[in-house]
């Protein structure tokens, strides 16, 4: 199996969704303020982002992850493509049980795999140094890589929050505005009970909080707690009846503006309400912004 040097960090089944009619990527860059187009496989990645050469003394390949990446994104696709003929057809998806739990680990794993979460981290770490709780000699920066494939192979922590994501209620809903759904660098998002903050990724665990993912310009799913949104479970599976406004699909926009690492992406080349956005909140596009401080949307 030949493996790409260039590594993606969101899949690319996943970008070609948002692709244009001549099949580009619209842009949006907040740290420049600049908007290009460009092929979904040249984006959300990085060469050898996932490498461990010191794999290779024990006899595995240094780029294991990204095949097994490679693996769990091909099921995915396929389940989504299913899901997305039926909600179109039907109003509803028939969820089998194992096609949720390869769906729960793909949503789990999209938390954590970015670009932006390897920063969550590695802010973290000098949180603990600051707090002696790590030797002042640990060198988090330079073991950045390491770190993060650690975290992405702790079975005990994914398995936690796959099995939250799993046991949520999972709303679908359909975007017929004509302004559509961004996504970007960093597209899974979490969202505190209240609607009013963008909260770190793996605090799937906060009572009321429900994960957002968009799936494509037109539609997304939500995945919401179960016990504290007990009165939506009959919508579970299903199609919700909101009819969105272009004011309501640019609250969702606001976390991938908010929470990405620096690219937004769009089938559109109408970013004006992300540079609105950025002008407003100018902490959103500072590189050394606390992670650990909730963003509101818009």
């Amino acid at each position: 199996m030949s493996i790409p040097k260039f590594q993606h960090y969101v899949p690319r089944f996943y970008l070609a969704r948002f692709v244009d009619r001549e099949g580009f990527l619209w842009v949006f860059d907040k740290a420049e303020k600049r908007t290009f187009k460009i092929k979904p496989e040249n984006i959300a990645g990085e060469n050898r982002f996932y490498d461990l050469p010191e794999l290779d003394k024990y006899g595995a390949v240094h780029h294991l992850m990204e095949i097994q990446f490679s693996g769990i994104e091909s099921e995915v696709q396929k389940i989504t493509e299913c899901w997305l003929r039926q909600v179109k057809e039907q109003g509803h998806i028939e969820i089998p049980d194992p096609n949720r739990e390869i769906v729960s680990l793909f949503l789990t794993l999209q938390l954590i795999r970015t670009a932006e979460y390897r920063t969550v981290l590695l802010q973290f770490v000098r949180m603990l140094k600051q707090n002696g709780d790590l030797s002042a000699s640990y060198d988090a920066e330079s073991d950045a890589q390491g770190l993060h494939c650690a975290l992405l192979w702790d079975d005990d922590t994914v398995k936690k929050i796959r099995e939250k994501i799993r046991d949520c209620i999972w709303i679908f809903a359909f975007n017929s505005s004509g302004c559509p759904f961004y996504t970007s660098d960093h597209p899974a998002l979490v969202k505190s009970s209240d609607h009013k903050g963008w909260i770190l990724g793996p605090q799937v665990f906060d009572l009321g909080m429900y994960l957002v993912f968009p799936l494509t310009p037109e539609w997304i799913i939500y995945c919401k707690d179960r016990e504290y949104w007990a009165k939506l479970s009959k919508f579970d599976q299903t199609v919700s009846p909101v009819q969105f406004t272009p004011d309501m699909v640019n609250h969702e926009n606001s976390g991938q503006i908010g929470m990405c690492r620096r690219f937004v992406f769009s089938n559109s080349s109408d970013f004006r309400f992300a540079q609105e956005y950025c002008e407003s909140e100018p902490y959103v596009v500072d590189p050394n912004r606390d992670r650990f401080q909730e963003l509101p949307p818009r």
